[in-house]
């Protein structure tokens, strides 16, 4: 971009001193006069002294002198049309090279930023850092909008809606702690309100290694207590009654959900599913995803910064190398116990669950850049059959530039 604007700019400069140097330049300089030169005009005038003198000596009538005096007359206009040589003054105008030293530039701007492509000219890399940029910025002004509401809510904290939404910003944040003291807040003053006591006990579990068991099962028989058609509550429980390998509770929790669904939704699929697994007239819910340990080489070769990204995801055998199901962490967060499943897929019509085998592959990226960068550190692990519940992934080689 900077070698681009360098040479529009020095092509800029050529154009206008082109333009400005006959405004600007010193009178100097000899032209083509507009009178005949003085010689001629004194031949002429003996002429005409001859012709008077011819008259008084009577040789020539005055018919004849006047005729040859018009005729010395016309000769005098037509020889006066040759040029002379005399001094004509050039005149510079700095007020016009000055309006054209001004608009010229500007105009030629604004015209490109209209017509022209202007991103083009941007770099891999400053694309990349100005999405980062943007990205950090948005995230800054989420927690600033989120502490806001923390501090006002300190100040008015009889406000159920107020703290239901700060522990949903929380939620969104990843703050699990936070959104469950948030939820406590708001169930505390609005304990009649089941939704509110499922979305409590969804944080409880996670605060609690994704377990549905404790103060989260409490939570969701409250709930359901409160209104038996609670969509989340009934979820929950039939997930929790499968957790305990209570296949039979589980499924009537489902059906009384499907029921309650729009038969085209994408929910109702799931739990369509869900039922099928339960049922053993489709896969175990174990076969739809994987589940396995990922940690980085002792011996990697370099040592990443904690806030770099982690990208691990499944593809299929063969066929586009699209993911199929994509989790996103950063190195502090290694080694992890992670699950891929559809509910990571990237589109609705690639999901994991559509493979009987799949590789699971890593990347460690400085860049944050989901396309594969010279300097990333990888690994992978497969091909591996569908339900897999043991899978390592090592990282610890560097990928190839591509």
């Amino acid at each position: 971009m900077t070698t681009f604007w360098f040479l529009a700019a020095a092509l800029m400069a050529v154009t206008m001193a082109g333009l400005l140097w006959p405004l600007l330049r010193h009178p100097s300089g000899a032209v083509v006069a507009d009178r005949p030169a003085p010689a001629l005009r004194d031949v002429y005038r003996d002429q005409l002294r001859e012709l008077d003198a011819d008259l008084r000596a009577g040789t020539l009538s005055p018919t004849r002198h006047a005729e040859a005096r018009d005729e010395l007359a016309h000769r005098l206009l037509d020889d006066s049309g040759q040029p002379g040589i005399v001094q004509r003054e050039h005149r510079s105008s700095p007020l016009l090279a000055a309006a054209l030293l001004a608009l010229l530039p500007s105009a030629a701007i604004l015209l490109y930023l209209h017509l022209g492509n202007p991103v083009a000219l941007w770099g891999a890399g400053d694309r990349h850092a100005a999405e980062d940029s943007q990205h950090e910025l948005s995230v800054a002004q989420v927690e600033g909008m989120v502490n806001q509401l923390a501090t006002r809510l300190r100040d008015k904290p009889d406000d159920p809606e107020g703290w239901s939404m700060l522990a949903r910003s929380y939620t969104a944040l990843q703050r699990y702690d936070d959104a469950a003291a948030a939820y406590a807040r708001a169930v505390a003053l609005a304990p009649e309100v089941a939704a509110l006591r499922a979305d409590y006990a969804d944080v409880l579990a996670s605060t609690n290694g994704g377990s549905l068991e404790g103060p989260a099962m409490e939570q969701i028989q409250r709930a359901l207590a409160l209104d038996p058609d609670d969509p989340k509550g009934l979820a929950l429980a039939a997930s929790a009654a499968a957790e305990r390998g209570e296949t039979a509770e589980a499924i009537a929790y489902w059906e009384h959900l499907y029921r309650l669904l729009p038969p085209d939704s994408q929910t109702a699929a799931r739990v369509a599913a869900n039922l099928a697994a339960a049922r053993g007239t489709g896969k175990s819910p174990a076969a739809t995803g994987i589940s396995g340990t990922l940690a980085l080489a002792p011996g990697a070769a370099r040592t990443p910064a904690p806030d770099e990204t982690v990208f691990l995801y499944a593809r299929a055998l063969d066929g586009p190398r699209m993911p199929l199901a994509v989790l996103r962490r950063t190195v502090r967060d290694l080694p992890l116990r992670f699950t891929l499943d559809d509910s990571l897929a990237l589109t609705p019509e690639r999901k994991l669950s559509g493979q009987a085998r799949v590789m699971v592959e890593a990347r460690i990226s400085a860049s944050g850049n989901a396309t594969p960068q010279a300097g990333d550190l990888t690994g992978q692990a497969g091909p591996i059959q569908l339900g897999a519940q043991d899978v390592q992934v090592i990282i610890g080689q560097p990928s190839v530039k591509p």
